[in-house]
């Protein structure tokens, strides 16, 4: 069965993207984090189609590899920015 991803609303990220990089200031925690080009497509696209997601759907959408997608996904979790929903 597939997880649903979905942004954790309660961070309260703001982001910028530019050249390929993304900084992200995670307000919750007060933690800037500087991530990927990846990264940032994820957060833009969770922030702007606001539906759950598959790792599938995304890699599919981001013409990404679903294991790329995991694996950033989970990084994007473990700093609370985004959740399985």
């Amino acid at each position: 069965m597939q997880q649903h991803w979905c942004l954790d609303a309660t961070a309260e990220a703001a982001w910028r993207r530019w050249d390929g990089e993304c900084v992200v200031h995670h307000a919750l925690s007060n933690d800037t984090h500087r991530l990927s080009e990846l990264a940032g497509e994820l957060l833009e696209r969770l922030h702007r189609e606001a539906v759950p997601w598959t790792s599938c759907a995304l890699a599919d959408a981001c013409d990404a590899d679903v294991e790329d997608i995991d694996a950033t996904l989970h990084g994007l979790a473990e700093i609370g920015l985004v959740l399985r929903c």
